[in-house]
């Protein structure tokens, strides 16, 4: 790309932005898990995701994908515009309910024990108690990483336990627990050991008691909502007025008809198959284009702003499916099947928000629960078979029944899921999918995160580490080499990045639960592969396979790593970076409980440890003998990428031919002073020739298009205090 000093003037409009707050809730008591791929955020009195509607203002993991740092979606209309999403996942209200069936609970006000039709502990109803404490401790975090000093192969890499006491006298353990290499980081497993202790929660004076008795009907429900579409409205959509846009919450096109654009799918109903039911929604055309039914305005320029390339069809939105499968249960008295790990529901039903209703009321993001619905109608609804029409514009609630039980005290149920995330492959998606893989690449994605999170429960089940009653094991990756990359081109006209790392992934070894070497770094190493990316979001592309037998090669003593240098670039084009160990053959591998797998793919490791963004400069000029500092690109013109630098840095403006010290200084034409930029070595004290700027004023506001006068001043020792005048113009 070649960027030409020429004057243009094209008047435009600044777009308004609007801002949404999220809603308060008391308890924030919280854990993030954000190692893999599926970031997740659980809070401590069990539930799962985001407690509401306006998680598209969200910066952290909150049931959506990919997961990685610094990662936001669009929050006002000016980043609605030109942000581009995919992969959009949305878990609400996920979480465990318990009810019982003719139990005493304490009464008010001396306390003592009444007999109850019912009682109900929820973690995800919208409305009512939620039958615990307002006081319940932090999560317990265990970060277990492959490379750490105390790194426990039988251990995940993440795990988060708490347990709390509720209403129903039943004590809950959850468990969280998830991993970051390819094949495993799609999923996270929960754990969940449900005790009758006898200690009953009256939340209204924030107290327990101790009331022991057999439970004679106890029914455990896992209740979550999802919908895999509504971020990727925000790119059709926004046309002047963001309130009467398809925001996706709220009474801005939260409504059916409007917005959901689901298909849902379930699997492994099969009785006595040795497989827990399988449910997701999916998009129900990858996001693609706006659904038949929307019935909001358009962009009249959507599909330009979701080409990434100007030859590539628009990209897709929610090329992605995500959902729950149940992996173990203690058999229900009387069920059919006693095989633990044929962990069917006993009763399974989905309903579409506001689409449907039960007991003659709607079931609803914002009144389903205990402020709309009794005990006995919850109780009903627990236990009864339901599925609505699977048209493609449903958003789905789905709810699973285990049950019933009868618990003596000190007697305990336990009920193992994973959240299991799937996605086509994201070039074909940033592409567009021009083979049109969705919705079979997606589905194929999704069964296979399944089975991998089957099979960690099949190779953990049972076994204890370090005091520890796990629930899933996984063969471990070789650990990702620590690495940097910087520019690397002075005193050349060529644009070159160095991309160094360190032989942590061949100084590691790993043993299996046997005792036995499972990954030796120092012989099982397969070699590196250098990534490179202008795509936050980790669409990744190969720049250097290096096998063992050309390792030493890019060895340097003198700094003791390895170093490659990447020349195929132009100046200013930023990039991330990330070096993958692999290991091409693993050895045969015993799990935590015993099992013994033989044949396992290449393990891999991901790109957590990736560098920040960094690009190719210039070195700096001599201008004592005169100036030809010039803007690229000028002039600016946004969405063309001829003209501007693109992903990830689409607003980005160099001033080049710089001196190696020098002020920037860009006013308006009415002589204000927009913006001051100081030019000087890095934090590493490199020196460079260019210096960027972000569109942006002293007060961080971007700067409405037109034309400016930019007034560099060299400090440089030999010109200091010469200075040179140049005009930019940007256009939007």
């Amino acid at each position: 790309m070649k960027f030409f000093r020429i004057k243009l003037y094209l008047p435009v409009l600044l777009l308004l932005a609007a801002v949404f707050s999220n809603p308060v809730f008391a308890q924030q008591n919280s854990a993030t898990h954000t190692r893999g791929k599926l970031w997740e955020t659980l809070y401590n009195w069990g539930f799962i995701g985001d407690p509401g509607a306006w998680d598209y203002t969200e910066t952290t993991g909150i049931g959506f994908y990919p997961g990685f740092p610094g990662f936001t979606y669009p929050n006002n209309e000016e980043l609605a515009n030109g942000f581009i999403t995919d992969a959009n996942f949305h878990n609400f209200r996920s979480g465990p309910w318990i009810i019982v069936k003719d139990v005493q609970v304490p009464v008010a006000p001396n306390f003592d024990p009444e007999q109850k039709d019912f009682a109900m502990y929820h973690a995800s109803l919208a409305t009512g108690d939620n039958g615990v404490l307002n006081t319940i401790p932090p999560f317990s975090v265990k970060e277990n990483f492959v490379g750490s000093a105390d790194f426990n192969p039988l251990l995940p890499e993440e795990m988060n336990t708490i347990t709390f006491n509720t209403s129903t006298g039943i004590t809950v353990t959850q468990r969280s627990m998830a991993w970051s290499y390819p094949g495993y980081h799609d999923f996270i497993i929960y754990d969940y050991t449900f005790k009758n202790t006898g200690q009953m929660v009256v939340s209204s004076v924030n107290k327990t008691f101790n009331i022991p008795q057999t439970l004679k009907e106890v029914w455990f429900v896992f209740h979550s909502g999802i919908n895999v579409s509504t971020k990727g409205m925000l790119n059709f959509h926004y046309n002047s007025n963001f309130l009467a846009s398809a925001a996706p919450a709220g009474g801005f096109g939260w409504h059916p008809g409007n917005g959901y654009f689901n298909y849902y799918s379930v699997e492994d109903e099969a009785p006595n198959d040795g497989k827990g039911l399988l449910y997701y929604s999916r998009h129900y055309n990858g996001g693609r284009e706006p659904a038949p039914w929307d019935k909001y305005g358009l962009k009249t320029n959507w599909q330009d702003q979701l080409k990434v390339k100007k030859e590539w069809a628009p990209e897709l939105q929610d090329p992605s499916a995500f959902g729950f499968e149940f992996l173990y249960r203690t058999p229900p008295q009387g069920a059919a099947s006693q095989d633990p790990f044929d962990a069917d529901p006993s009763f399974f039903n989905i309903y579409s928000d506001e689409g449907d209703k039960f007991a003659g009321k709607t079931v609803d993001f914002e009144s389903f629960g205990l402020n709309t619905f009794s005990l006995k109608e919850l109780y009903d609804f627990a236990r009864h078979d339901k599925r609505p029409a699977n048209k493609g514009n449903l958003y789905c609630w789905y709810t699973s029944s285990f049950g019933p039980y009868t618990l003596a005290v000190g007697d305990s149920v336990r009920i193992i899921l994973a959240e299991v995330a799937g996605v086509m492959d994201l070039k074909q998606v940033q592409m567009g999918d021009p083979n049109h893989w969705f919705p079979d690449s997606t589905i194929a994605a999704i069964r296979r995160n399944a089975a991998a999170a089957r099979n960690a429960v099949r190779w953990g089940m049972g076994a204890t580490v370090q005091g520890i009653n796990i629930a899933a094991d996984v063969p471990d990756a070789p650990p990702a080499p620590n690495c940097s990359a910087a520019n690397a081109s002075k005193g050349s006209d060529t644009a070159i990045v160095a991309i160094q790392w360190d032989k942590l992934a061949e100084t590691t070894q790993i043993n299996d639960a046997s005792g036995q070497v499972f990954y030796d770094g120092s012989t099982d190493l397969g070699g590196y592969r250098i990534f490179r990316s202008n795509d936050k979001r980790g669409i990744w592309d190969l720049v250097a396979d290096i096998p063992r037998a050309q390792m030493q090669d890019y060895w340097r003593a003198d700094l003791n790593k390895y170093e490659y240098l990447d020349k195929n670039l132009q100046f200013g084009f930023e990039f991330y970076y990330y070096v993958q160990a692999y290991n091409s053959k693993p050895r045969s591998w015993t799990s935590a409980n015993g099992t013994k797998v033989n044949t396992l793919p290449e393990l891999k490791s991901d790109d957590y440890n990736r560098t920040p963004l960094v690009s190719a400069k210039p070195g700096p000029v001599d201008v004592s003998a005169g100036w030809d500092v010039f803007a690229a690109p000028n002039p600016y013109i946004e969405g063309d990428p001829d003209h501007s630098f693109g992903a990830p840095t689409p607003m980005k403006i160099e001033f080049r031919n710089l001196p190696e010290k020098a002020t920037i200084k860009i006013f308006s034409l009415s002589g204000d002073l927009i913006k001051t930029i100081h030019h000087g070595p890095d934090e590493n004290g490199n020196l460079s020739g260019s210096a960027s700027w972000e569109q942006r004023s002293e007060s961080g506001l971007l700067v409405a298009p037109g034309l400016y006068i930019y007034v560099v001043q060299s400090e440089a020792a030999g010109s200091a205090g010469s200075k040179f005048t140049g005009k930019l113009m940007i256009i939007r």
